[in-house]
């Protein structure tokens, strides 16, 4: 059946050039060689080029979608691509013009989508890797990877683009969201050679702004969908959740290196090809790690893998590696426009920090993933990329929750643990060996923030360095009759099961302890882990116990303040101090014992256990409790320095607010 067009369509065309007009109806005829050449002559057509859209979408409607490929169907299927090409190059000329944009792309793409889609899953599966089509291909077949490719993604990020048809399609239909990551995993495995187009030749960016343009579709798909059902449609895609997983990180590391190897732009400006190429890319990269991030936040997703293969690393790796690049100003207006000014390209480092913010809240073992974290530069990066006098010109403002600020400030409450405390120390060493003084305090905000954290980092490391900080039980026969030492790992040692903290050589030792005061103590010791067998908890609890006891000698007129104010249901109540570490600047709250078990519930220690405990009477409270936090779970432990204090005889050395034990300090590392 030949294409036709309505005679209203057809009066349209009047108002092309005559011979573009005799070649639209050589195309309509059949002409693939006139198809091609209007195709050809679209950017020169300029404001009438939808005048053609009828005859791209009659030369669609005109044929059947072929099963394969075969010499029969070769002027067909070269026919579908000069259409499918010229829909696709009319939307690539309207730009960022939103208000034209909505109308044309719902002309050409919107309204004709159950006839286009099927045309775009038969490109992809024929000519995008690994591909149904033979080997060799009939005579007068041409399609490269660079136009099937074009023909498969470019509707879906048009119609995504401009219009809410597009957004919903992407985020509800399966069926188009597995089509997207089949290609999402083909665009991973492509060259740059594999996708260069004829017509630009020498261009080198052009891989890279394909990779930018998958990665923005990609977040499209994780927004308001089902919480399962895009993860298990992307492993599908992917052969499964480790290699999904892998591709995630893959598609960040390869945007950082396009980023990174782009031409430095001669004028950081809009007009500038290398410059504007730079932005988009920088935004694919951002929208790169929202994806990952989206991935690990469903429900079936795989955060804590991601966290296994190196995510935190990635991205700290690309702040390292684009932040000059990102922050270097153009000292012109360009500096101020949306979507590639200064603020914009900022934030590809907020997104970077708001993924290791969300990582270190909601992973199982965040201690992990801030250690991690401090490994690969968290702190020089923070310092690094704080706002620089270009950004404060135009009244640009710090704002408490900007993410590298937020992350900053919540740093100080993972260093009362002994996994992150053993890497802080090495980063503040290599802190002072770069001296980032100038270049932070260049940003008011950030170096106020970044002041108090180094004070409370550089006391609490040196708490962990101190003999009392060290978990003795862990490498100590804990009978009193017995002085067996062993390795931290060994996992031969007895645990008891009851307090799950004092660890014996033998069952004989065991039992001895048990007779000798442990039967008194171990709900006790159980108390000061929060009643759960947290292993990070277990191992940092001597530190956690001498933090608890340096704020109550620093901060003891503040109790005594809040002591007058605590109001006791009966005079043989007693009053609880709480050290909230779950906070930074660390806390203090005063309850009545009452109060204490009404407000924390179940999640806390025995009342039993409290009520056992005297104190002195001139002490401005009479129990103790520390709250930490690990990921999204809150821990309420009863006095770690008191239960040590009463089952070990341990002593914090504090007094005064200051470490008064004459012990050397373990060597710098």
């Amino acid at each position: 059946m030949a294409p036709r067009i309505n005679a209203r369509d057809r009066e349209a065309l009047r108002a092309l050039p005559r011979l573009m007009q005799r070649k639209v109806d050589g195309a309509l005829r059949g002409s693939v060689e006139d198809l091609r050449d209007v195709v050809g002559s679209l950017n020169q057509l300029k404001d009438v080029t939808p005048l053609l859209l009828p005859v791209f979408h009659a030369q669609l409607e005109a044929y059947p979608v072929p099963d394969r490929i075969s010499p029969d169907v070769v002027p067909v299927i070269m026919l579908a691509k000069w259409s499918m090409g010229g829909i696709v190059q009319i939307c690539h000329n309207l730009g960022n013009n939103i208000s034209l944009g909505e109308r044309i792309v719902h002309d050409a793409i919107a309204s004709k989508w159950d006839m286009l889609f099927p045309w775009m899953q038969f490109f992809s599966n024929n000519f995008l890797p690994p591909s149904q089509r033979p080997a060799a291909l009939p005579h007068g077949l041409s399609v490269s990877t660079y136009e099937a490719l074009r023909i498969t993604i470019h509707p879906l990020s048009t119609l995504c683009q401009f219009t809410t048809t597009g957004r919903q399609l992407m985020r509800m239909n399966t069926t188009v969201q597995a089509f997207f990551f089949r290609a999402w995993v083909i665009v991973d495995g492509l060259k740059s050679e594999d996708v260069a187009d004829p017509l630009r030749e020498g261009d080198k960016n052009l891989s890279a702004l394909i990779r930018a343009n998958m990665c923005s579709l990609s977040v499209i798909c994780m927004e308001d969908t089902p919480a399962s059902l895009p993860v298990s449609i992307i492993a599908s895609a992917a052969g499964g959740t480790f290699p999904m997983a892998s591709l995630a990180l893959r598609y960040i590391r390869r945007m950082t290196k396009e980023v990174s190897n782009m031409p430095e732009p001669r004028l950081r400006a809009r007009e500038n090809v290398d410059f504007s190429s730079m932005t988009v890319c920088a935004t694919g990269l951002a929208q790169a790690i929202l994806f990952m991030q989206s991935l690990g936040d469903r429900e079936g997703g795989c955060q804590e893998l991601l966290l296994q293969i190196g995510s935190i690393r990635t991205v700290l790796s690309a702040v390292t590696t684009l932040w000059e690049r990102l922050l270097t100003p153009a000292w012109n207006s360009s500096d101020n426009e949306p979507d590639i000014g200064l603020a914009a390209r900022r934030r590809v480092l907020y997104i970077a920090y708001r993924y290791i913010g969300y990582s270190m809240n909601c992973a199982n073992d965040s201690a992990l993933v801030i250690s991690q974290a401090l490994q690969h530069g968290l702190l020089e990066c923070l310092l690094r990329t704080g706002s620089s006098q270009a950004e404060r010109v135009d009244n640009t403002k710090r704002f408490d929750d900007d993410h590298d600020i937020q992350l900053l400030k919540e740093l100080p409450r993972f260093f009362v643990f002994s996994k992150v405390l053993r890497v802080l120390h090495p980063a503040l060493q290599r802190l002072d060996r770069v001296d980032l003084e100038e270049r932070a305090s260049q940003d008011p905000v950030l170096w106020e923030v970044w002041q108090a954290v180094d004070s409370a980092a550089r006391t609490f490391t040196n708490f962990h360095e101190l003999p009392e900080g060290a978990p003795f039980y862990r490498y100590l026969c804990c009978s009193p009759k017995c002085s067996v030492n062993f390795a931290e790992d060994d996992v031969t040692p007895y645990r008891c099961s009851g307090c799950m903290l004092t660890r014996y050589c033998s069952k004989d030792c065991q039992k001895d302890a048990w007779e000798t005061g442990h039967r008194n103590h171990c709900r006790m010791l159980r108390s000061a882990l929060g009643n759960q067998d947290v292993r990070e908890i277990r191992k940092s609890l001597p530190v956690i116990a001498m933090i608890e006891s340096w704020i109550c000698e620093e901060r003891v007129n503040e109790i005594k303040a809040l002591d007058k104010d605590t109001v006791k249901t009966s005079p043989d109540d007693r009053s609880i101090v709480e050290v909230d570490l779950s906070v930074y600047p660390i806390e203090l709250n005063l309850y009545s014992l009452r109060d204490y078990f009404l407000v924390c519930g179940s999640n806390t220690f025995e009342r039993e256990v409290a009520e056992s405990i005297t104190t002195s009477k001139d002490s401005p409270y009479d129990l103790v409790a520390v709250k930490v936090r690990l990921g999204r779970e809150y821990y309420s432990l009863f006095s770690p320095a008191t239960a040590l204090g009463i089952a070990f005889g341990w002593t914090s050395g504090i007094q005064g607010g200051r470490y008064i034990h004459d012990h050397c300090r373990t060597p710098d590392p």
